[in-house]
């Protein structure tokens, strides 16, 4: 069964370009932004189309929807889910989608690729569930010199690693390189192929269960927004709906606030949301911190943009999946948590 993991990788660079890039072939003629100015003047100010996937750091808004918070807060929003990342940029840089749920890492290619957006919620970051695990007596970042890691290219592994490396002074040409899927680098670990693997959850803890001498060597706490997600709105939208934006951040610390008030009822509801039994995502709920507004209102301007995305940047261009034009300040507005 899929937990809904994928979107934990972040799309290879040349992946989302050639979404981007897709749009003005395939999806010109949609002209979504004209179908809003067709409807009446409410539908317009309270209407919201968002671009998800099944991914538990999204999950709360499947509690908003549930519980009634949109209508609470006078909103029509219609969720779309999407198999993989492509699928979610080519929807929102069509004008298809007016916000999207994607990763940091994602939020800052679209503005390398011209697409117009901006962040203005940060929704989750991985603690636990993103880690470089190890077996034998390799015991910190300095011992992975010269040994084989397995990782996957191009997705939060990559972006894990590179950051783990150039912290302890070192760089990728320290390692030997074992390229494959999260789930397989687990497996390699196990099989003694591999002394070192990425992954995240449940690869993690399935890896810990079946070996005494496998351990965590690093995980993405020490980095906190390293691993992260966050909704972006098309900037159109933005100076459109600026009010019917800030009622869907308000939905989301409504639903937020649940989860924390009603934890297993919260997780249930996301469980569903992304096709898996809650208990086959507990260690992956207990590696990802949620964040609500009062957090938004102290990090987004704060280490969120000092801190996490210029170390986002940089681990990113080393992985060939950014090239560094973004800068921190072109990508956040905070305008909506003031």
């Amino acid at each position: 069964m899929s937990l809904g993991l994928a979107s934990r990788r972040f799309a290879p660079r040349m992946a989302a370009v050639a979404a981007v890039a897709a749009v003005g072939l395939a999806l010109t003629g949609c002209a979504a932004g004209s179908t809003d100015s067709q409807q009446g003047e409410e539908t317009e100010s309270t209407a919201i189309r968002m671009a998800t996937q099944p991914w538990i750091g999204y999950g709360p808004w499947a509690i908003a929807d549930e519980q009634g918070y949109f209508d609470d807060r006078g909103l029509d929003v219609t969720l779309t889910s999407f198999d993989g990342d492509a699928e979610v940029n080519a929807a929102l840089a069509s004008g298809q989608a007016d916000v999207a749920n994607v990763a940091s890492h994602t939020a800052l290619q679209f503005v390398e690729n011209g697409v117009d957006v901006s962040i203005i919620l940060l929704m989750d970051a991985a603690t636990t569930a993103d880690a470089i695990i190890a077996s034998g007596d390799i015991t910190t970042i300095a011992d992975l010199k010269g040994q084989k890691v397995a990782y996957e290219e191009g997705a939060t592994s990559d972006l894990l690693l590179n950051y783990a490396l150039a912290e302890n002074g070192m760089s990728i040409d320290d390692i030997e390189r074992v390229p494959m899927g999260a789930s397989e680098a687990g497996a390699a670990l196990i099989g003694n192929r591999v002394p070192v693997a990425v992954t995240y959850e449940p690869y993690i803890t399935e890896a810990l269960a079946q070996s005494d001498s496998v351990h965590v060597l690093y995980t993405a706490a020490e980095r906190e927004g390293l691993i992260s997600d966050v909704l972006v709105v098309r900037n159109d939208v933005l100076e459109q709906k600026p009010e019917a934006l800030r009622s869907l951040l308000a939905a989301w610390d409504d639903a937020i606030g649940f989860y924390n008030d009603n934890t297993d009822e919260g997780r249930a509801i996301i469980a569903t949301a992304v096709g898996a039994a809650p208990e086959e995502l507990t260690t992956a709920f207990d590696g990802v911190e949620f964040f609500t507004l009062d957090d938004n209102a102290e990090l987004l301007d704060g280490a969120y943009l000092d801190e996490a995305l210029p170390a986002i940047i940089e681990a990113g261009k080393v992985a060939k999946i950014l090239d560094g034009s973004a800068k921190p300040s072109d990508v956040v507005d905070s305008s909506l948590l003031k």
